[in-house]
């Protein structure tokens, strides 16, 4: 079902939190909320979910308004940071504790029980306590619990934040799977860029209580709005036009028509090349190994330039080299 958020805004103690956020859920689509801390996110998945008021502004499930509805009349699934499991209950009656609430038939609850067992991949953990879990099983737990209402809308809150690298991009796997298995639309809040770029069909890019741009992973990447979106979503080499117009003049070929003060030519570091020259018109001054790439920092007419290049680059500090750009890659931000 379509949800809609319209011109929702949130103060504390006179101090804004949320500015007229406004932005839509379609039925299968998984969406991230991806900002800095501070800068609203949480607010909002607690207004989403009724355990927060609303100053202004609605929230619509469909055609309904649930705007002041009740958080245990809106059936929405959440996911916690911290899991937030009954620690007496076992496995098997955390997953069925909503379904009880709900009053199901225990035959049918336990049908649904084992059904998302299997789908979490722990068929076997059933009798277990939530302290005999990995953190990345009890997350899976509590993702279990969330779904077993057959929720209108999965809320996930920073889900991951609280697992060790290797399991948090296993369980990234797991609930991108989950997610379109059961195709229910989900709106979840993290200030990991990785993590965001991996899941969503649609980023929802925070900064201060405001939005500063959605749109689809690639199109974030691709073609930041803001000088804040293309320095929050991967690295970038931030121009001034007045800069571009002297030593690039190649970017300036899809430069939207703007007071050059107000706007900054965006290159990511991958699409900036360096190659080694005696004569050239740049210096490395910083190399770092990344593994599967190499990252230099490179001084080039007036300016200091990130690159990105195969591991196999064998650049080193002091070394002159020429900078070759790809103008076809290149974006325009709101400075």
């Amino acid at each position: 079902m379509h949800f809609t958020v319209n011109d929702v805004s949130k103060s504390f103690g006179g101090r804004p939190a949320l500015d007229r956020v406004s932005f839509a859920v379609g039925e299968r689509d998984f969406v991230c909320l991806l900002g800095p801390s501070g800068c609203g996110k949480t607010t909002l998945l607690r207004i989403v979910a009724g355990l927060l008021a609303t100053d202004s502004g609605s929230i619509m499930l469909g055609a309904r308004d649930i705007t002041r509805m009740p958080a245990r009349e809106r059936n929405f699934g959440i996911v916690f940071q911290s899991y937030s499991l009954f620690p007496n209950m076992t496995v098997a009656e955390n997953i069925g504790y909503g379904m009880k609430l709900r009053g199901l038939p225990p035959r049918a609850a336990a049908a649904r029980r084992d059904e998302l067992l299997r789908l979490i991949q722990l068929p076997d953990e059933a009798g277990k306590y939530p302290a005999q879990l990995s953190g990345g099983q009890q997350q899976r737990v509590a993702l279990a619990r969330a779904l077993a209402v057959d929720p209108a809308l999965l809320l996930l809150d920073e889900p991951l934040s609280a697992l060790d690298a290797r399991v948090r991009e296993q369980m990234r796997g797991e609930i991108h799977q989950v997610q379109r298995q059961l195709g229910i639309p989900t709106l979840m809040v993290t200030h990991d860029q990785q993590e965001a770029l991996t899941l969503a069909d649609t980023i929802i890019c925070m900064n201060r209580g405001r939005i500063e741009q959605i749109g689809t992973p690639r199109q974030l990447y691709m073609n930041p709005a803001t000088r804040f979106v293309a320095q929050f979503i991967g690295a970038s080499n931030l121009l001034p036009t007045s800069w571009v117009r002297e030593a690039l003049p190649t970017l300036l070929s899809g430069r939207p028509a703007a007071p050059d003060h107000h706007l900054e030519a965006c290159l990511r570091p991958e699409d900036v090349h360096a190659t080694a020259a005696e004569d050239g018109e740049g210096t490395v001054r910083a190399v770092t190994f990344l593994g599967s790439m190499i990252r230099l920092v490179i001084d080039w007419r007036g300016r200091s330039f990130t690159a990105e290049q195969h591991r196999d680059c064998t650049l080193k500090p002091g070394d002159s080299v020429t900078l070759d750009v790809r103008p076809d890659r290149s974006a325009w931000v709101a400075a």
